[in-house]
């Protein structure tokens, strides 16, 4: 339980960060903002700046709601839509709330990447519309943030499928011949 407190204060500091960094950039954007950009990295889309920023914030909120809802919910949750290795084994009642504080850290872990990786989207965004150049682009930033968030992704799930692929062997029973 201390891992998913922990989480849910990491979300909610998050959240808290994407709000100020909203009420901060603004005042700063222009009426018309530079809200995709193409592969060249250069903007070839525009939203007014209203829309942008009430889209982005229900956005954030519709990730606490996903983000939380299955925490409150796991009990009622069914374990058939649980997509786990042995899930038969990991479910059985002994391991059934260790399995969900489990599958919880690792949910709201990816739910905190997820939403630390719209912010700092939103931050490039931002900066590419207050820069002083031509047509507004993105680089840099962008590719170390997708290719920080896609690294750890691909971390996190290669531990998560390890961890539950493997049934620990009972050390009281008798060793495999072979």
């Amino acid at each position: 339980m201390k891992n998913t407190s922990i989480l849910i204060l990491v979300i909610l500091v998050l959240l808290i960060g994407g709000a100020l960094q909203l009420r901060h950039y603004y005042p700063l954007m222009p009426d018309l903002m530079a809200t995709h950009f193409g592969a060249d990295m250069q903007a070839d889309s525009w939203t007014a700046k209203n829309s942008f920023f009430t889209t982005y914030t229900l956005v954030e909120i519709g990730m606490l709601i996903i983000l939380l809802a299955p925490i409150f919910l796991q009990k009622r949750i069914p374990t058939s839509f649980i997509s786990l290795p042995h899930r038969k084994y990991w479910f059985a009642a002994e391991r059934r709330d260790a399995t969900w504080q489990m599958v919880s850290v690792y949910a709201l872990g990816m739910g905190a990447l997820t939403l630390a990786f719209l912010i700092a989207m939103a931050e490039v965004i931002f900066r590419a519309n207050l820069a002083d150049a031509g047509v507004p682009s993105i680089g840099g930033p962008f590719f170390w943030a997708l290719g920080t968030y896609l690294g750890i992704i691909a971390i996190a799930t290669i531990w998560f499928y390890r961890r539950f692929s493997k049934i620990p062997r009972d050390p009281e029973a008798p060793p495999e011949s072979g």
